[in-house]
C-alpha cells in the first residue's frame, strides 16, 4: 500500500510535466518507480511494475529487428554511465503480437533523491513503417534502376537537367556535375537539340509519350545509336522523364537484318532458279520471274495455285513423304527430281531442293523450294541410255559374228579337210591301179567321200543364208497357230509315244520371221520327242511370257537330260552329239542358235541327267 501511494504522488509529480510523451521514472537500478498515462498506454504496465524496465521487456533493433542484450539498451547505458541519450528506436510486441515502435530518450535525475532517472517515450510507430516504405521503394527502384541498360533523366519544361539515374555511368555523354542543372542547349549539339525540345514540350502538352532516334554526337561514342523515350512526370507539370537506350546492337541486328532480306531479294528475283516460297499445304505464297518461265504460268495465276495440283502422280508419294521429314525435323533439306506439268499441258523434269524455314516458336513458317528444269539433260540421258542399249546389241552381234567365224574356221578345218583329203588321196589311188575291183572299191569311197562334202557344204551354205539375212521380214506370228502346225507333223509320233503335251501361251503375239519361228519351235520339239526316257510317259510343256520387257519362250520336257559340267559348252555346236543310239546329226539345235542369234536373242538350256531338259528362247524386247 505504500508503494502505491508513493508511486501515485510520484506519478502526478510527472503528470504535471507532461506534455504529449509518455514518461517512466526509475530508481538508481532501474526499478520503475512511475509511469503517466501515456506512457501506460505504451508500454504493459502490469507485466514491467516492480521490475527493471531493461528486463522487464524484450526489446527489437529498427535495423533488422533482432533482439537487443538488456545491457546494450540506451537507458541502461544511462544508468551505468550517467550519459544522456536521445531518439533511440526500439520496438516491442503488444498483447496481439503487433511491433510497435517506440523513441526512447533517457537522462538522470540529479537535484531529486525520490527519482534517479527519467525516461521519455514517444510512439514512431508511423514514421519508422513509413521510413521503412521509403527505403524498402528506394531498394527496389535501385533494383530496377540497376536491372536497366537504360539512363533516366529528369528534365524541365526549359530543357535543365535536375537529376538522373542509371546502373552504368559509364554511359553518361559527361560527367555529373558537368550536366546536371546545365541547359541541353548548352551540351548538345543545335541538330539534335531542335528534335528533343519541341518533343519535351509535346510530351507536357499533350501528355504523350514521344520517341526519337539518333546517332551518338560525339567521337568518345562514336558509331553508336540512341534510342529517346521523353514521358511526363505525372506529379509535376513542368518536368518529363527522359530515357535514354544504347540501341546499337539493335541498330546493327536491324541492318544485318536489312543486308540479308536484301540478299535474299536480290537471290529470290535474280536467280537461275525458279524459286517459291509455299506454305504447308502446298499453296504458293510467292515466286520469282524464272518459276513463271520453268512452268509457263504468269505470276497471278502462281499466287493462287497449289503445286500438288501439278506434280506427276507418281512422284506426289515420294515428295509428300519427304516434306513430312522436314516437318518433323528429321533433316534440314533434300533433293529429288520430279515432274511438273507446264500450263501447255506437257510434265517438265525438274530438280528439286526443299527447305523450310521456322518462326520465333520453332514452328515450320513455309518451305523454300528451289527448281531446276532438267528436261532437256533427261532428254539427253535417255538418248545415252538408247545408244548404250544398241552399242550392247552391236557388242553382242559383233562377238556372236566372231564366235561364228571361229565356229566357221573350225567347220572348214575339220568338217571339210577330212573328205577333201579322202578325195585327193582316192583320186592318187586310181592313177596307179589297174584291178577293176579295186577300182570299183575306190570310186565307191571316191563317192561317199563326195557326198559328205556335198551335205557339209550344203549345211554352211544354209547357216551362212541365216547369218546373213537379217533383213528377213518380220510378221505378226500368232504362237498358237504356228504350234498347231508344227504339233500336226509330230502328230503320230505324240500318238504313239502317248505323249502328254500341255501349252500355256501368256504372250500370243510376236514379230519375228515366220518360217524362223516356225523352224525354232520344230527343231525343240523334236528334241524334246527324240530324247524321251523309256517305259516313262514322256511330258513336255511349252509356255510364252513376258519378263523385262522381252518376250520368252520355254519347251520343257522330262527326258533324259543333258550332262551340262560335261557338255554345256558343246550343245549348239556344229553336229554335236550326245547320245548314242539316236538318230540325230547334232545340227537342229545349232541352226536353231544361228536363228536365233541372228536376229539379237538368245537361247539357253537347264538339265540334268534322267530329270529333263528346258530350252528357253529369249527373244529380246527389240524384237
Amino acid at each position: 500500500m505504500e508503494f502505491h501511494n508513493q508511486a501515485l504522488d510520484k506519478q502526478n509529480i510527472l503528470l504535471e510535466t507532461l506534455g504529449f510523451e509518455g514518461l517512466v521514472a526509475l530508481d538508481y537500478e532501474g526499478h520503475i518507480l512511475a509511469l503517466n498515462n501515456q506512457a501506460k498506454s505504451l508500454l504493459p504496465f502490469d507485466k514491467i511494475a516492480h521490475k527493471k524496465l531493461h528486463e522487464a521487456l524484450i526489446f527489437y533493433s529498427k535495423e533488422g529487428q533482432h533482439p537487443i542484450h538488456p545491457n546494450e539498451l540506451s537507458f541502461n547505458k544511462t544508468l551505468e554511465t550517467g550519459a544522456v541519450k536521445r531518439d533511440i528506436i526500439y520496438g516491442i510486441t503488444t498483447e496481439d503480437n503487433t511491433l510497435i515502435w517506440l523513441s526512447f530518450s533517457s537522462k538522470l535525475i540529479a537535484d531529486r533523491p525520490d527519482i534517479h532517472m527519467l525516461i521519455s517515450i514517444q510512439d514512431v510507430s508511423p514514421l519508422v513503417n513509413e521510413n521503412k516504405k521509403l527505403l524498402d521503394s528506394k531498394q527496389e527502384l535501385q533494383l530496377l534502376i540497376t536491372s536497366l541498360d537504360d539512363i533516366v533523366f529528369e528534365v524541365t519544361k526549359e530543357g535543365v537537367f535536375k537529376n538522373y539515374w542509371t546502373s552504368e555511368p559509364d554511359l553518361l555523354f559527361y560527367e555529373p556535375e558537368e550536366f546536371l542543372n546545365k541547359n541541353i542547349v548548352d551540351l548538345f549539339p543545335s541538330e539534335m537539340t531542335e528534335k528533343t525540345l519541341p518533343l519535351i514540350n509535346k510530351a507536357l502538352t499533350y501528355n504523350k509519350v514521344y520517341h526519337m532516334e539518333f546517332p551518338s554526337p560525339f567521337d568518345t561514342h562514336k558509331g553508336r545509336w540512341f534510342k529517346l523515350k521523353i514521358k511526363p512526370i505525372h506529379s509535376t507539370k513542368d518536368r518529363v522523364a527522359v530515357v535514354v537506350s544504347d540501341i546499337s546492337q539493335k541498330i546493327k541486328s536491324l541492318e544485318k537484318i536489312r543486308y540479308n532480306q536484301h540478299k535474299f531479294n536480290q537471290a529470290f528475283h535474280f536467280s537461275g532458279l525458279g524459286i517459291s516460297l509455299t506454305d504447308t499445304q502446298g499453296y504458293c505464297l510467292d515466286a520469282n520471274n524464272m518459276l513463271s518461265k520453268i512452268l509457263g504460268f504468269s505470276q497471278e495465276e502462281l499466287s493462287c495455285t497449289n503445286f500438288f495440283d501439278y506434280i506427276h502422280p507418281d512422284d506426289i508419294n515420294n515428295d509428300y513423304q519427304q516434306r513430312q521429314r522436314l516437318l518433323k525435323g528429321e533433316m534440314d533439306s533434300f533433293t529429288l527430281e520430279k515432274r511438273y506439268r507446264h500450263q501447255l499441258g506437257h510434265y517438265v523434269w525438274c530438280s528439286v531442293t526443299t527447305s523450310v524455314v521456322h518462326n520465333q516458336s520453332n514452328e515450320v513458317s513455309f518451305f523454300i523450294v528451289q527448281l531446276q528444269d532438267i528436261s532437256e539433260c533427261k532428254k539427253n540421258l535417255e538418248i545415252l541410255e538408247r545408244q548404250k542399249k544398241e552399242i550392247e546389241i552391236v557388242k553382242i552381234d559383233l562377238e556372236t559374228k566372231v564366235r561364228q567365224l571361229e565356229e566357221f574356221n573350225h567347220i572348214v578345218a575339220h568338217n571339210l579337210r577330212e573328205p577333201v583329203s579322202n578325195i585327193h588321196m582316192l583320186i592318187d589311188e586310181l592313177k596307179d591301179e589297174n584291178r577293176k575291183e579295186v577300182n570299183k572299191e575306190y570310186f565307191r569311197l571316191l563317192k561317199s567321200s563326195n557326198n559328205s562334202l556335198t551335205d557339209t557344204l550344203q549345211e554352211l551354205s544354209e547357216i551362212l543364208e541365216i547369218s546373213q539375212n537379217r533383213n528377213i521380214e518380220k510378221v505378226n506370228c500368232h504362237f498358237p497357230t504356228i504350234f498347231k502346225k508344227v504339233y500336226d507333223q509330230f502328230l503320230a509320233e505324240i500318238y504313239s509315244k502317248k505323249v502328254i503335251l500341255t501349252t500355256d501361251f501368256e504372250i500370243e503375239y510376236l514379230q519375228y520371221p515366220r518360217i524362223y519361228l516356225e523352224s525354232i519351235i520344230y527343231n525343240l520339239l523334236s528334241n524334246a520327242l527324240k530324247y524321251t526316257v523309256p517305259r516313262v510317259q514322256p511330258k513336255i510343256h511349252i509356255r510364252t511370257f513376258q519378263q523385262n520387257n522381252s518376250t520368252l519362250l520355254s519347251i520343257q520336257d522330262n527326258g533324259i537330260g543333258i550332262d551340262l559340267p560335261k557338255f554345256k559348252s558343246q550343245i549348239f555346236m556344229f553336229r554335236k552329239v550326245f547320245h548314242r543310239g539316236f538318230d540325230s546329226k547334232g545340227l537342229g539345235l545349232f541352226i536353231t542358235r544361228y536363228q536365233i542369234e541372228s536376229l539379237g536373242g538368245k537361247i539357253d538350256v537347264i538339265s540334268k541327267p534322267n530329270n529333263g531338259t528346258t530350252f528357253l528362247v529369249n527373244f529380246l524386247e527389240n524384237n
